[in-house]
């Protein structure tokens, strides 16, 4: 009777072991799932975030040069004289300053002559 109950027992302790195995192999199965979905979704954030550096970077550049013609123009109204239109469409400049030199020729006293000379240093 002892060896009739620990067969029994036995029996049902491996059938118990079998229910427990396949229970976590499916669970192991769903967290893969959902393992391969964040990744899916962490690699598409990752493409998302290196377009918008991108579209950043190309956004700066047009503001560089948005800010290059601004400076053009306030050339072209403070000194319009000097101004070369050509420096305007130099689209490989990327900062620029504006040097603005004023001489005056002073004859007893008294300037007789005043000339604008307006530069646009290109870096």
């Amino acid at each position: 009777m002892d060896l009739n109950y620990m067969r029994n027992l036995k029996a049902i302790l491996e059938n118990s072991l079998r229910e427990v195995e396949a229970y976590y192999t499916l669970q192991m199965e769903q967290l893969n799932g959902i393992l391969l979905h964040l990744e899916s979704e962490l690699a598409q954030t990752q493409a998302e975030g290196q377009h918008q550096a991108q579209k950043h970077e190309a956004l700066l550049n047009i503001k560089v040069k948005l800010e290059a013609e601004i400076a053009s123009y306030c050339c072209l109204l403070n000194d319009g004289d000097n101004f070369n239109f050509g420096d305007a469409l130099d689209s490989g400049s990327f900062m620029q300053t504006i040097q603005k030199t004023t001489h005056h020729r002073i004859v007893e006293g008294k300037v007789v002559c005043e000339t604008n000379d307006t530069k646009v240093l290109r870096h």
